[in-house]
């Protein structure tokens, strides 16, 4: 019932698009505005949305890709050693102050950047390493840095060849050559992937297949009214847990 709901939707909003004008089913405006949806599944678990001022909006169905990101990065610290902790590109700095000590990032302001460094300059061995809607950036020509679209993939591939365990989130159709990395490069069965994709109905975030998550990217892909940033992601998980932890 839910995913014919969601069909009559879409296919209403398609022929509607031309003119500027989106119509918002009297079920999902209930859902959109009593914030009632407050979790999705990741590989069999139950994780909670998370809500912040900053980014992530206040419902599932409008917010960014931070609403799983920071979700799925909630479970996933509280699994690993924090002395092997490190962070590539400065999120957490926005949300949890303080509970990444070391945070790696060469251009974000945030004073809580410890260093100052490149990915590829980063020696991860042994590392349990954060690294949320970064990657896609490396060697994107974004933030002063000079373009390499070749530079991603060594990225991906040193991260995969040092760090003792991670989690990556990507979000999906931001790059060609990020998308090419995220469905064509090899992973290492060690490797947990995870794709997450809007849906216009509750949840709003579902774990699909990876032909499910080629989806371009931004609002006027969104198959949700209002909603901004990416439409699909990738998570790569080694190591760690995406469980609660226990209490006791």
């Amino acid at each position: 019932m839910g995913s014919l709901k969601g069909a009559l939707a879409a296919a209403v909003n398609w022929a509607a698009r031309p003119l500027g004008v989106t119509v918002v089913p009297t079920w999902q405006w209930t859902e959109l505005s009593s914030g009632s949806i407050r979790a999705f599944t990741a590989g069999g678990a139950e994780v909670p949305f998370f809500y912040h001022h900053h980014n992530c909006g206040g419902h599932a169905a409008t917010a960014t890709e931070r609403t799983i990101e920071l979700a799925l990065a909630d479970r996933w610290l509280d699994h690993v050693p924090e002395d092997k902790l490190v962070e590539v590109g400065a999120v957490t700095p926005y949300y949890w102050p303080g509970r990444v000590r070391r945070v790696v990032d060469p251009t974000d302001p945030h004073p809580r950047v410890t260093e100052r460094a490149s990915i590829l300059d980063l020696d991860m061995s042994g590392a349990a390493v954060l690294c949320m809607s970064t990657l896609e950036h490396v060697g994107s020509g974004e933030y002063g840095l000079p373009p390499d679209p070749a530079a991603l993939r060594r990225a991906v591939d040193k991260l995969f060849a040092e760090a003792a365990a991670f989690l990556v989130t990507i979000p999906v159709g931001y790059t060609p050559y990020a998308d090419a990395v995220l469905f064509d490069h090899p992973t290492p069965p060690d490797v947990n992937v995870h794709r997450f994709a809007r849906s216009a109905v509750s949840p709003y975030w579902h774990e699909v297949g990876a032909g499910a998550a080629r989806v371009p990217y931004g609002p006027d892909a969104s198959p949700v009214p209002g909603a901004r940033g990416a439409n699909a992601v990738v998570a790569w998980v080694r190591g760690g847990s995406l469980e609660p932890r226990a209490c006791g």
